[in-house]
């Protein structure tokens, strides 16, 4: 059997941190209707556009259908797009919608409150 290893109060003090940071993160996009995932994919096909559901799933460290459920999801509310890659026409290329950019925007500014938050919580 393996040994029961104890947390350091600092890492606790870490883990805390980041559990607090998760869970303010997922409440301020609750207006936004949108997963903290959700949210993540919009960003990466904010800064790499073009790219495939196979660079989504490389970059999150996930399945290709778990990417591309989420995907569909993002599809449906029309916030991204799907077309076939200029570079190979076998492949299809993701790309966000106006409606998809400008959630990318509002995410973006939650991203920056919940940041001047949790500053503002490490300073008390």
């Amino acid at each position: 059997m393996g040994r029961v290893q104890h947390i350091h109060s600092e890492d606790l003090t870490l883990l805390e941190s980041v559990l607090r940071l998760q869970s303010e993160f997922r409440r301020s996009l609750e207006p936004l209707q949108v997963t903290p995932f959700q949210a993540g994919v919009i960003l990466f096909l904010c800064r790499h556009e073009d790219a495939r559901v196979k660079d989504l799933a490389t970059a999150f460290c996930l399945r290709i259908p778990t990417v591309t459920e989420v995907v569909n999801i993002l599809e449906r509310k029309r916030w991204v797009s799907r077309r076939p890659s200029e570079k190979d026409g076998r492949a299809v290329c993701l790309r966000l919608s106006r409606q998809g950019q400008a959630l990318a925007r509002k995410i973006e500014a939650q991203i920056r409150n919940v940041r001047s938050d949790l500053t503002t919580m490490k300073e008390a």
